[in-house]
């Protein structure tokens, strides 16, 4: 009998595309991916229950910084996948730039995607404006 292989195995190995989130530090990436299930989706969008705040510590060691460090302080986001088109969304604030984004999409092995900007991902000036003004 072959090796049952984990779904999130499974689909690395056939390049089936991804969610979860992210943190990008100093062209180091720390990702945190599950594979889609459709049977899942809520409103035809596919999430992952991963949370920042949950994930931070082994995210902060991957990216060699202190815990201590606030999550929200490093460029981070989510990918999320569309059942309709089955496309995926890379969500990130304006921390995360073009070059950036590719390298995300190619951890979360998307060929199908877009980026968008998410207010809740801003990072520096931008974050203290926003948190401010609420």
């Amino acid at each position: 009998m072959a090796p049952t292989i984990p779904p999130h195995e499974s689909a690395m190995l056939n390049n089936d595309p991804l969610i979860g989130i992210w943190w990008d530090h100093g062209g180091r990436l720390a990702v945190f991916a599950e594979t889609i299930d459709p049977g899942r989706a809520v409103c035809g969008i596919c999430d992952s229950d991963f949370a920042h705040d949950a994930c931070w510590h082994e995210a902060a060691k991957q990216l060699s910084l202190s815990s201590t460090r606030e999550y929200f302080d490093v460029p981070r986001g989510r990918v999320m996948w569309h059942v309709k088109d089955s496309r995926s969304v890379i969500l990130h604030g304006n921390g995360t730039s073009r070059d950036r984004l590719e390298s995300i999409a190619s951890k979360f092995q998307l060929s199908n995607w877009r980026a968008e900007t998410d207010l809740h991902y801003m990072v520096g000036e931008d974050a203290e404006t926003l948190w401010n003004f609420l």
